[in-house]
């Protein structure tokens, strides 16, 4: 009986002084130095930048939405590689130029894109009939 009280009353002053001894060695939350004073001041940092982000979000969810669409969406040019316009080949780079250009001030015009691009693609024609080149008319309409 005197055994079990002694192993009772070790086990229970090694629980009483294992919170003392945790904050002696500064172990985190415990109050003692933290390891990486860096580390910590990053993460606040961190904190206050998601902060910062989440009341710009709530205040004007347009500048979000536009933010993600920049992140989402190729450049302009990225679509317009010289082999995807018609006739691209016999243009010279400043035309091709102009050609994006064109196509990106016209927009989501689907009418006026389809004009726009069967006008080019008549010109492009005539162009390689006056040169004697013959262009490949399984392609279509491109952008």
């Amino acid at each position: 009986m005197k055994m079990q009280t002694t192993i009772i009353g070790i086990a229970i002053a090694a629980l009483a002084l294992t919170p003392a001894l945790a904050y002696s060695k500064g172990g985190p939350g415990q109050g003692g130095q933290p390891k990486d004073r860096a580390q910590v001041e990053r993460g606040q940092r961190d904190m206050d930048r998601d902060r910062l982000h989440d009341r710009d979000r709530i205040t004007n969810p347009q500048h979000d939405r536009q933010r993600a669409q920049d992140r989402t969406h190729a450049p302009d040019n990225a679509k317009f590689g010289d082999q995807e316009i018609y006739g691209g080949q016999m243009m010279t780079e400043q035309e091709r130029n102009q050609y994006r250009e064109q196509l990106r001030l016209i927009g989501d015009d689907d009418q006026k894109r389809t004009q726009f691009m069967a006008q080019h693609r008549e010109e492009m024609q005539k162009r390689a009939k006056a040169k004697g080149v013959k262009l490949d008319d399984d392609s279509g309409p491109s952008e």
